[in-house]
């Protein structure tokens, strides 16, 4: 299953970069994953196994970055709220490897490059997805710098920081 995910991810990541054209596809694709298999996608990212929630993530990041419209559709049928969401933000590899945690922080930057920044606003402020309470104290600095952008995102949606 997992080289399923993977390959269907190179397939989403291709038609966003250099094959434009067949963007109805990845679009397709992304459909009939959302409509179809959400459920298979629940249980390989909830699983114990850390590869199979890491290729999910990478997986569902691919869907995002297919457009704002598949960005919102991924957004209203993808469960935030599950409780066992949280726990993928303290999974992790012992040998260094991008691990689970980078892959949930990929996901949520994922919706940054999805262009919609009502759609991002919304996905900073889940509970479930709170990055904050990611616990990656042997992050590579790339992934650090990441994060410091999502964070400096958030500020900038708040309210208090808004001009008037």
């Amino acid at each position: 299953m997992l080289l399923i995910f993977q390959a269907l991810e190179a397939i989403l990541l291709r038609t966003v970069s250099n094959l434009s054209h067949f963007s109805v596809v990845g679009m397709n694709i992304v459909k009939k994953l959302i409509n179809s298999y959400v459920k298979l996608i629940y249980a390989a990212l909830y699983s114990e196994n850390c590869k199979m929630s890491r290729g999910c993530l990478t997986l569902l990041s691919a869907m995002v970055a297919q457009g704002p419209d598949s960005a919102r559709d991924v957004c209203s049928h993808f469960d935030f709220n599950n409780k066992y969401l949280p726990g993928l933000l303290k999974k992790g590899f012992k040998k260094g490897r991008t691990d689970v945690r980078m892959a949930c922080i990929q996901f949520a930057l994922s919706f940054l490059v999805a262009g919609d920044n009502a759609l991002l606003a919304q996905v900073l402020e889940l509970k479930g997805l709170d990055l904050y309470k990611a616990e990656a104290p042997h992050s590579p600095m790339g992934q650090e710098r990441r994060f410091s952008a999502v964070r400096r995102t958030r500020e900038v949606f708040q309210e208090s920081v808004m001009k008037p």
